[in-house]
């Protein structure tokens, strides 16, 4: 005994210490690979660090380049500008010798122009060279932004690539804890071993377990993912309302400067009126003076005054049509300015309904997307309902007997009992007496109205012995029995007379299922006996 137990004990050492071993060596990993991480951390930091700096450093070498270039150009502009100054100083002094007073001061306005003409160059070159510095820093700002967006979509590409991996590694890891789990259930079960069906039942179980388990994991990973995406179109509804709103607002920037422009063309029309209504006052004012001087000369010219007389008449006339043509062309003009102001108003119309449109939708997107947002607050989860199978129960026949020793069944409803005419005529030819009988009273109580009927007459009918098989066809009479007992309620003996329909509604169903199995071996055919609607003395109630 002693013996066993050092046995035990020496193997759970070297258990023991075989598990150190690999905690140890575990360990040593872990350190090593946190090391690693930790080295590359820092070459990932450096390499950032010199990106930055030469970003830096090139941004600044490019302003450098562009200054010195800046400043050559204002050296050799400069340099112009002393060598002209320094010419026209020469020139100037040549010419103060030989020149008057007049030139001089044309001169000095010269040289004042020209200095106001280089101040201006100056200027104009000041802003060339800050628009060029702006240029440069919007270039590089431009070239850090698109560096960043390359960088944004690397690290979410390795974000992504990280959690598909973490997804993968806890699938493995749920995996091997659970086959784990099974391993050490099997050791500790001592009916596990051999090929019993227990065993293989276990086997079964823990094979559907570790497949719940990764249906679930499936389950949260499509339900995280299912998240994101409702959130990625949230956030794309509110961008694409926001959009809708930024092109209203360039739609009305757009009609502002289409209206501007009508504007300009409309002042440069009315500019080119204005000449012409100039250039035709100076025509009438040259004409008056033409008219004022033949006047002066009539005395020396009288001999030409029948040619005179004539173009004046024709004169005359011209003018008239002259005005009457004008008068037309402000007239068209009227109407097209009416029409033009037609045209706007219902451009302006045109573009306010497009403007209110262009807000509806995009407050239609907005209370879409707070919508979405407020049912993915509130609203549970959708429950998926197992379709549960709905299992038919067959309800077998049981057997009655009737006072003519008719076997029927129990299972036989109102709906056989509410026949049309037509099926009842069919039934009735292979039935015995008593269905016909039954029928023979149904056309006595429908054509005697007002006549009372006895349930004592019924059954003797009813237990009369078979002597002639007949069959009866209703014309004109309606079969129902409901109709016979609505009429039946205004006599004075309802109660007797509910109590006869019930009895006879118990018989024919008897007779009915009587005459189905009987129909095999009935196949003679009867002649048809037509009974009239009107009251006859043989269908008179014998009460009568």
């Amino acid at each position: 005994m002693e013996s066993d137990v050092i046995a035990d004990l020496r193997c759970k050492l070297k258990e023991t210490e075989e598990e150190r071993r690999k905690a140890a060596q575990y360990g040593l990993q872990l350190v090593e690979s946190q090391n690693e991480l930790q080295n590359q951390l820092d070459k990932c930091r450096n390499e950032m660090m010199t990106l930055t700096e030469l970003e830096t450093l090139k941004a600044e070498l490019d302003e450098a380049r562009l200054s010195e270039k800046q400043l050559k150009h204002k050296v050799d502009h400069q340099e112009k500008l002393l060598s002209s100054k320094s010419k026209e100083m020469q020139m100037s002094e040549r010419v103060h010798e030989s020149v008057s007073s007049e030139t001089l001061t044309l001169q000095i306005e010269l040289t004042e122009m020209e200095n106001v003409k280089t101040t201006l160059q100056e200027e104009v070159n000041e802003l060339q060279y800050r628009q060029e510095q702006l240029e440069l820093l919007n270039a590089n700002l431009m070239r850090q932004v698109d560096r960043l967006k390359g960088e944004k979509e690397e690290r979410e590409k390795e974000a992504v690539s990280y959690y598909d991996a973490l997804e993968k590694a806890r699938v493995v890891n749920q995996d091997l804890q659970v086959q784990l789990d099974q391993a050490l259930q099997q050791a500790l079960d001592p009916n596990s071993k051999g090929n019993s069906l227990f065993a293989e039942v276990e086997d079964r179980r823990a094979a559907m377990e570790r497949q719940l388990i990764s249906m679930k994991v499936k389950y949260q990973s499509l339900k995280k993912q299912n998240a994101f995406n409702r959130e990625q179109m949230q956030r794309m509804k509110v961008q694409i309302a926001t959009l809708l709103q930024m092109k209203g607002s360039q739609a009305e920037f757009e009609q502002q400067e289409r209206l501007l422009a009508m504007l300009e063309q409309k002042n440069g029309e009315i500019k080119h009126l204005l000449g012409e209504i100039r250039n035709l006052e100076k025509f009438k004012s040259l004409y008056e003076s033409m008219e004022s001087k033949p006047s002066a000369n009539s005395v020396a010219l009288e001999d030409d005054t029948y040619y005179t007389d004539l173009l004046q008449i024709k004169l005359d006339n011209l003018n008239k049509e002259s005005e009457s043509i004008k008068g037309e062309l402000s007239i068209q003009r009227m109407k097209a300015l009416l029409e033009s102001q037609r045209a706007l108003d219902i451009e302006r119309k045109l573009f306010l309904n497009e403007r209110h449109l262009q807000l509806s939708q995009s407050e239609n997107m907005k209370l879409r997307a707070k919508l979405d947002e407020l049912k993915l607050k509130y609203e549970p989860e959708e429950k998926i309902e197992v379709p549960v199978l709905k299992k038919r129960r067959e309800v077998l026949p049981v057997d009655i007997s009737t006072p003519n020793g008719v076997c029927a069944t129990s299972a036989v409803g109102e709906e056989d009992y509410r026949l049309s005419p037509q099926k009842e005529e069919a039934q009735s030819c292979s039935d015995g007496l008593e269905d016909d009988n039954l029928q023979l009273e149904k056309t006595v109580s429908v054509s005697t109205s007002g006549v009372i009927l006895s349930p004592y007459k019924s059954l003797t009918l009813d237990i009369q012995p078979r002597k002639e098989k007949k069959c009866v066809k209703l014309t004109g009479v309606p079969a129902d029995s409901e109709a016979l007992s609505e009429r039946s309620r205004n006599t004075p003996n309802s109660p007797r007379l509910a109590a006869e329909s019930r009895l006879q509604r118990e018989v024919k169903q008897g007779k009915e299922t009587a005459s189905k199995l009987e129909k095999a071996a009935c196949k003679k055919s009867y002649p048809t006996v037509y009974v009239s609607s009107k009251s006859t003395p043989e269908t008179q109630c014998p009460q009568q």
